[in-house]
C-alpha cells in the first residue's frame, strides 16, 4: 500500500485552550492600558499623585502608632519596683533582703543599691548636685530595685506585688511608676479609634477621585464600546480594560505613597530622637517592615480595582447601542 503524500501546505495552528486564551487575552489589554497611561503621562501622574497623597496619611498614622505602641509592648518586662528601705538598716540585712526577694516566685531578680552608690549616682547625672556636699549626712537610703517575673503581664498583678513587698519591715516605702503606662494606653486607643476613621474617610476619597477618573475615560470611549457592543463584545470584555486602569493608578499611587512615608519619617526622626534622648532613651521612630509594605501596596491596588469596578458597574449598563 502506498505511502499517503506528506502535505507542502501550511498547517493549521492547534487550537489554544480556553484558560491560556483567557491569560493572552488578559496580557494583551494590560499592556494596551499601561501604554496608553503613559501616553499621558503628565495627567497619569497628576491622579496618582492624588490618591497617593490620600493613601499616606493613613498610612503614616499607622506607622506612627506602631511605634507608639512599641514604646510599651515591653511594659512588663521593664516594669519595676524600687523598695525605699528605713534609715538605719545596716548594709547586711539590705543585702540578705534583697537576696530573699530575689527567691520568691512573682519577682525575676532584685538589685541592692547602698546609699553611697546612690548619691554618686546621683551627683553624676544633675548639675545641682554640689549643694549636697554641704549636707551632714547622705539623705539617701538603701534601695532595692526589684524587677517583675514575666508571669506578672497586667498592672493590678505588678501592684499587687509591691503590696507584698512594702509589707517587709525594713521597707519604708515602694515606688512603682506605671502611670505613664496607662496614659500610653489610652492615647494608643483613642489613636487607633482615630486612625480608623481617617482610614476609611480617605479610602472614599479615593474611591471618588478614581470613580471619576474612571468615568471620564469611559465617556471618551464610548463611542468604541457602542462599536464593541454591536460586535458581540460582552460587559466582561469590555469591563477589562478600565478595571487594569485602575490597579495601575492604585498601584501607582502606592508607589508614591511608600515613598512619601520613607521621606516623612526620615525628616521626623530627627527631632524624635533630640526628644528621646532628652529622657535618656534611644528609642527612634522605625521604617515601614516589609509587612507594613505589602499592606500598603495591597490595599492601594485593591482600592483601585474596587473604584474602577464601581464606576465601570454604574456606567457602563447606561452605554447601550441603539
Amino acid at each position: 500500500m502506498a505511502e499517503a503524500p506528506k502535505s507542502s501546505g501550511a498547517r493549521s495552528a492547534a487550537p489554544q485552550g480556553a484558560a491560556s486564551h483567557y491569560l493572552a487575552h488578559h496580557k494583551k489589554v494590560a499592556r494596551a492600558t499601561f501604554n496608553s497611561l503613559i501616553k499621558t503621562p503628565f495627567a497619569s501622574l497628576f491622579t496618582c499623585a492624588v490618591l497617593g497623597i490620600a493613601l499616606v496619611l493613613p498610612a503614616l498614622l499607622t506607622s506612627l502608632l506602631s511605634n507608639i505602641e512599641s514604646l510599651g509592648q515591653d511594659w512588663d518586662g521593664s516594669a519595676q519596683i524600687t523598695l525605699l528601705l528605713k534609715k538605719g538598716v545596716p548594709r547586711v540585712d539590705a543585702e540578705q533582703l534583697s537576696k530573699n526577694i530575689s527567691q520568691r516566685s512573682t519577682v525575676a531578680n532584685s538589685q541592692f543599691i547602698d546609699n553611697e552608690s546612690a548619691l554618686a549616682s546621683f551627683k553624676e547625672r544633675f548639675e545641682f548636685a554640689d549643694a549636697i556636699e554641704y549636707l551632714d549626712s547622705n539623705p539617701l537610703p538603701h534601695v532595692i530595685v526589684v524587677r517583675p517575673a514575666e508571669g506578672l503581664t497586667t498592672i493590678s498583678h505588678i501592684e499587687q506585688l509591691k503590696q507584698s513587698l512594702v509589707t517587709f519591715p525594713e521597707v519604708d516605702s515602694a515606688i512603682l511608676d506605671i502611670v505613664w503606662v496607662k496614659r500610653l494606653q489610652s492615647i494608643v486607643n483613642m489613636l487607633q479609634r482615630a486612625v480608623s476613621v481617617i482610614g476609611v474617610m480617605l479610602a472614599l476619597v479615593v474611591i471618588l477621585v478614581l470613580g471619576n477618573t474612571i468615568r471620564l475615560a469611559i465617556e471618551n470611549r464610548k463611542e468604541e464600546i457602542i462599536v464593541t457592543k454591536l460586535v458581540g463584545g460582552t460587559d466582561g470584555f469590555v469591563r477589562r480594560p478600565f478595571l487594569y486602569m485602575g490597579v495601575f493608578f492604585g498601584f501607582g499611587a502606592s508607589i508614591i505613597a511608600w515613598a512619601l512615608l520613607i521621606v516623612i519619617i526620615s525628616i521626623l526622626n530627627g527631632p524624635v530622637e533630640a526628644l528621646a534622648s532628652s529622657y535618656q532613651s534611644n528609642f527612634s521612630l522605625s521604617s515601614l517592615s516589609f509587612e507594613s509594605t505589602l499592606i500598603l501596596f495591597l490595599a492601594g491596588t485593591g482600592l483601585g480595582w474596587f473604584s474602577s469596578w464601581l464606576a465601570v458597574r454604574k456606567h457602563l449598563d447606561d452605554i447601550e447601542p441603539s
